[in-house]
This record gives structure tokens, sequence and C-alpha cells, in this order.
């Protein structure tokens, strides 16, 4: 979908859509102004309805501005527009790369920066200014690097926690299904304790070491500014020793700053 689909924004009133479709669930916000009045989530994997699904969120909410989608998911993206076209009665705008985000993209393909990088780093830079790394910890576990004069350089994917359980689930014969939740502490006292402390300390670790190495990269000496959001960060963030701050919702927020730098206001 184009960076250019549906109308210009409208700034006279009127609540604002804005999706962000990962890998297995679509975050929805709904802002008024600058505040987020709502916000609810759709797991879209084997949805037969995901139009339905998240129109169903936000029926009897309105009037609407308009909507603005970041989306990694492209065969998700015809079902996005048309919950779009549903609620607000217009065709959203969907994030590209070719977008005025406050950013220079300084990576070797700007073009293959994912939606959702481009909304959680371009929302944390306009938010608080850099330097700054996003780790966004979600399907998969993400850092995005922003340099203090607003060079995007790019970052880290690595899998997340919940496909990493299930990956070893199936690919060992005896080990169980398990949900992901804290552990107990670092010494599982059984099987499902210590698979709890292997995948949640274990990715915390991860995130520790790639936003820490990031951060003093960006600004070595002093460090730069580590902002958590995603899924996981809720299940992640006590078990960090990266100094940080957790900000929930980034990637939407990133998505209204976007759609009003957009429509220049």
């Amino acid at each position: 979908m184009s960076g250019t689909t549906g109308p210009a924004p409208d700034a006279a009133g009127g609540l604002l859509l804005a999706l962000d479709a990962g890998n297995t669930r679509i975050g929805i916000g709904v802002f008024r102004g600058g505040t987020q009045v709502h916000g609810a989530a759709v797991a879209h994997r084997g949805l037969a309805d995901p139009a339905g699904a998240v129109a169903d969120r936000v029926a009897g909410l309105g009037p609407w501005r308009g909507a603005v989608v970041a989306s990694v998911a492209p065969s998700l993206d015809g079902a996005l527009a048309e919950a779009c076209r549903r609620v607000t009665g217009a065709d959203p705008l969907f994030l590209d790369p070719t977008w005025d985000l406050g950013l220079t993209l300084a990576t070797r393909n700007p073009a293959a920066v994912g939606a959702d990088r481009l909304a959680h780093a371009a929302g944390a830079f306009l938010r608080f200014g850099g330097p700054l790394v996003v780790v966004d910890a979600g399907t998969a576990v993400t850092t995005s690097a922003v340099t203090a004069d607003g060079r995007y350089l790019g970052g880290a994917i690595a899998p997340g926690p919940a496909i990493a359980l299930e990956a070893l689930v199936a690919r060992t014969e005896r080990l169980p299904e398990v949900t992901l939740a804290a552990p107990e502490g670092p010494i599982g006292a059984d099987t499902e304790s210590a698979m709890r402390a292997g995948v949640v300390l274990g990715f915390a670790g991860l995130v520790d070491r790639l936003a820490g190495d990031a951060a003093r990269a960006l600004a070595p000496g002093e460090g730069a500014a580590v902002y958590l959001t995603g899924g996981a960060a809720p299940l992640l963030a006590p078990h960090l020793t990266v100094s940080h701050r957790r900000v929930a919702d980034l990637t939407l927020t990133g998505l209204r700053l976007l759609f009003e730098r957009r429509a220049g206001r």
C-alpha cells in the first residue's frame, strides 16, 4: 500500500485511528488531539475477519478525522484498509519511508526500514530528542538507533521471547508447552520454571547487551537514552540492568505525531 493512499489529513476535530500491524497482533490506538483515549489489540493469526475484529474494538467511537497505519504484514494491508473505511469512512494513510519523518534515514537501504521502526524511532525522537535507542519487544526484539541530530542509523533484529519459546517446544520431544510468564528466579526448580527463566532472563540479557552497546556507540562516555516499548516490555523490564524508560504504545504515538506532521500541524 502506498504512503500516499487516502485523503489529506483534516485537523478540524475528530478522532484519529492508528493501527500498528505486526506479525502476530494489531495494536489499536485512538487519539483525540495529543491524548490517547482508547487502546486495544487484536491477535490476527488465523483470524477469519481481521477487518471486522478491528472495527469491533472501536465501535461506537467518533466522529473521525482519519486513520494512519504502520504495517509489517503486507498480507493484512487490504483488511486494514477495509477496517479503516468501515470505521472512518475513508481510506487510511500507510506509513512508508518516503514520509517526512523528522529523521534522516542513514541506513544502507532506507526503503527497507520497517514501518513499525520508522514510527517508534520518529515518535521517540520527536518527543524526547536524541541520541536514543528504542527497544521494541514483540514478536521480534528490535533496536533502533538515532543520533543527536536525527540520523536513523539502523539497529538490530532478533527473535522475540514468545516465538523462541514456541521454537524450543516444537524442536524438542520432552519439553512441555508453557505460558510465557515471569520466572520465579534464575534457578528453575522444575522444567516449566527452568524454561521461563531461560527465555525471560535470557532475553533480558539480550536486550541489555543490544541496547547498552548501541547506547554507548551513539554517545561514548555518557550513553544514549534507551526507550523500551512493545507487548513483551512489561515482562522484560523488571529484569533489565540497562538504564531505560518504558514508554507504552510508542509506535502508535509515533503514528499520531507523523500524521500531524504530514498535515503540517
